[in-house]
């Protein structure tokens, strides 16, 4: 007689934080449970709730791995085009991370305390400005930027960012909200006016006074003699 096979741990947390990840708190043991080829019975009786498997398998260590590896991957941050293709990455991860972030806020201890995912100086949020700040400083270090406050920046970057995707998760596509085409260059922009050596900017300012000479005139019909 075959054995049964047994579904492990590591199995059944990456079914979790694929399906935590998708629905947020909407979530439910029954769709995780489907997900990872268990009963229900076996997510209590391993993790002893839905909030103690999302404890578990979006813990701040799993996390943080995450988020250094892949923030990495998204070097360098140079140009304006670097920064736009940075902040389009940065809002996707976002998107999916917002409504686990709001999840972890209905599983508090108490009123006034932190979740327990982010508390400490390993917390997602923390790591991932850290991370920015250090690749940010790299840049500065080895002279593609001006030296700044790149602890500072990467703060206000990734807060830009948040503010913009919870926005976007509360109210929708609304007419008249900012397009992430508009967020992303404009902010780009901004960033840059003060972090580009006068050296790069002023060659960014040639090339588009080149661009501009080189679109064509546009022409104007003649009202036609009466």
């Amino acid at each position: 007689m075959a054995r049964p096979v047994t579904i492990s741990d590591d199995q059944i947390l990456e079914a979790a934080r694929a399906v935590f990840t998708e629905k947020g708190p909407r979530a439910t043991t029954a769709e995780i449970a489907e997900r990872a080829g268990v009963s229900e019975g076996i997510l209590f009786k391993r993790f002893g709730s839905k909030a103690g498997l999302h404890k578990v398998a979006m813990s701040s260590d799993i996390a943080g791995d995450w988020i250094r590896r892949e923030m990495r991957a998204q070097a360098p941050l140079r140009t304006k085009k670097d920064f736009e293709r940075f902040l389009r990455w940065q809002a996707d991860v976002l998107r999916n991370v917002a409504p686990v972030v709001i999840m972890a806020w209905s599983f508090r201890a108490h009123v006034g305390a932190l979740p327990a995912d982010l508390a400490g100086p390993e917390s997602a949020p923390l790591v991932a400005i850290r991370t920015l700040g250090e690749m940010l400083q790299e840049e500065m270090d080895a002279g593609y930027l001006q030296q700044r406050d790149a602890p500072g920046i990467a703060q206000i970057i990734t807060g830009s960012v948040w503010y913009f995707v919870f926005l976007e998760l509360l109210l929708g596509r609304q007419g008249g909200a900012m397009t992430e085409d508009g967020f992303v260059q404009q902010l780009a922009r901004l960033v840059l006016a003060d972090l580009l050596p006068p050296a790069q900017r002023t060659g960014e300012t040639a090339a588009q006074k080149v661009v501009e000479k080189t679109k064509p005139a546009r022409k104007t019909k003649k009202k036609a003699a009466r």
